[in-house]
């Protein structure tokens, strides 16, 4: 550990530190939340005692890709209808999940026009609206940067495909939604990849509109100055900060395993640039548009200057895909010797930093707020210049350590699981995390046909006089709503689909809607136990 080396009072308005209880932006819209939760309540005739708060009511949604986003998005439709979203006070999402938060707190008013926002993220996802120009712009932007990591192409090309949309809101633009009370509180989630596979709560990062961090260190920054450049707790150089669609994917970039996204993502290095054909021709299949430099420009208007024929020649003869990271790394000196001479076109330059990152499997790169900075922080963390914040799922695929601390004082969680096959290993992993870390979690026994092919549609698991809260457990395929078609849905909609047509998202949004139908009276049950009712 580290000495402070500087008064804390001087950074109190950079860094928040030994912060025991939540950011004054997130306690602000609590307090505000609460009187929405009592009149939710009362409605639902659940009537808090006029001397006590009402209680700490939490969604958790899990990874799992497009199948998550269009899962929460109809969990979310249907409380708003039964009259059961205006009584939650927190949000909590990992990887897919995030994709549907992120998208609906742009409006300030989305809860209260749930059915309405279904519709409208319904019909962009069937929509395909890619922007080719706006993603361009953004990789050379972003590219050009110190931090630049795969995380960057991901977003703008990846999410870009699957959300059809490059969302340009920040999250801190996401505080009026929060603070005025009609929203629940968002947690988004990430870990640290140093500390991947851990079981250390030091792994986990935290996204709210108000602070960013480590709640295991109870150390944050502004989430506006996430990204900026920190040493000895003093802010050296400001970046601007992240978009939405980055933080999509950094918050989702783990929807398949390492070779497949190899593979997407070597297919589109070599799709940057026209392809030729054996004759020499000129094929017009560029992904992106050309270069600003006009006199570069052939007849249909595809850069040609001397750099992008070479390369397109030269990716025209390779398999980027077959090619192991010893050969790409071969690969990427050759081209950096030979590109770096002949041709300064932002496209050569571009597709020769995304060839290094694939080659170091660089991912989520942001300066190190903490760097050189406090006590209480592990050295693996204090000397690291860059942290690399990837998608939470990897560690567990719904974020519980966020939600469990203490501070948040959450009374009772509804967990809605869309992982692709065992839908109660995020209860499992977080019950060894939580025995591991003595933190109190209902014990999780389940047998392993339940495991397989969920009987019931929601689980419920309590930890009796331990203080942690119960847990009600949603898997998204289960014999109830599926018909006993639990594998055939799971292969329907692999995580790998990154779209879906109509008939296929109606249906997804009617199965996930039927979770809560099924179970609104035990959902209310619960309310109803955890809440301090007049007699």
């Amino acid at each position: 550990m580290n000495t402070p080396m500087n008064s804390i009072e001087k950074q109190i308005d950079i860094i928040c530190h030994n912060c025991d209880s939540v950011s004054e932006g997130e306690l602000l819209s609590i307090k505000a939340r609460q009187k929405k939760v009592r009149e939710a309540l009362q409605k639902l005739n659940i009537n808090i005692r006029e001397d006590e708060e009402p209680p700490v009511i939490a969604i958790m949604g899990s990874g799992g890709g497009l199948r998550a986003m269009v899962g929460l998005l109809g969990v979310l439709a249907e409380l708003a209808k039964e009259g059961i979203l205006d009584a939650i006070t927190y949000i909590c999402g990992t990887s897919g999940s995030t994709w549907c938060m992120s998208s609906l707190y742009d409006n300030e008013n989305w809860s209260s026009c749930m059915q309405e926002m279904e519709r409208q993220i319904a019909d962009r996802l069937l929509e395909p609206t890619n922007n080719w120009e706006k993603t361009w712009k953004k990789l050379n932007q972003t590219f050009s940067k110190e931090m630049f990591s795969l995380t960057n192409f991901w977003a703008y090309v990846f999410i870009h495909k699957v959300l059809n949309e490059i969302n340009e809101n920040t999250l801190s633009s996401h505080q009026a939604s929060c603070e005025s009370g009609k929203n629940p509180y968002p947690v988004y989630s990430a870990v640290e990849e140093g500390s991947l596979h851990s079981h250390n709560p030091g792994a986990w990062f935290e996204f709210t509109p108000h602070v960013a961090g480590f709640p295991a260190y109870k150390t944050y920054v502004k989430t506006e100055q996430l990204g900026s450049k920190f040493k000895d707790g003093k802010l050296v150089k400001n970046h601007p900060e992240w978009d939405l669609c980055y933080l999509q994917g950094m918050w989702g970039s783990a929807l398949a395993d390492s070779v497949s996204v190899k593979e997407f993502i070597k297919d589109k290095i070599q799709g940057i640039f026209p392809k030729f054909t054996e004759e020499g021709s000129l094929n017009n299949a560029s992904l992106l548009p050309p270069n600003d430099n006009e006199e570069s420009l052939d007849s249909e208007g595809i850069c040609v200057c001397h750099g992008c024929n070479k390369m397109g020649t030269f990716l025209s003869s390779q398999d980027l895909v077959k090619m192991t990271d010893k050969e790409l790394e071969v690969l990427l000196e050759m081209l950096l010797n030979d590109f770096q001479k002949i041709s300064s076109c932002e496209k050569v330059q571009l597709v020769l930093n995304m060839l290094k990152c694939v080659i170091q499997w660089q991912w989520g790169t942001t300066n190190n707020f903490l760097y050189e900075w406090s006590s209480n922080i592990p050295d693996d963390v204090y000397k690291k210049e860059f942290l690399s914040l990837i998608d939470a799922g990897l560690e567990i695929n719904s974020a519980y350590p966020l939600m469990l601390p203490p501070n948040r004082k959450v009374d009772l969680m509804l967990s809605f699981d869309y992982s692709e096959t065992e839908p109660f290993s995020t209860l499992k992993s977080t019950d060894e995390y939580c025995k591991r870390n003595g933190i109190p979690f209902p014990e999780i026994r389940i047998d392993d046909a339940e495991s397989e092919a969920p009987s019931h549609s929601c689980y419920m698991f309590e930890a009796h006089g331990t203080g942690a809260p119960p847990v009600l457990h949603f898997p998204l395929f289960n014999n109830q709503n599926c018909a006993d078609k639990v594998q055939e849905f799971r292969k329907k909609y692999a995580t790998i689909n990154i779209s879906y047509d109509e008939l296929q998202l109606k249906e997804l949004l009617t199965l996930t809607k039927q979770n809560v139908q099924l179970n609104k009276n035990l959902i209310l049950e619960k309310f109803k136990q955890v809440s301090k009712c007049n007699s």
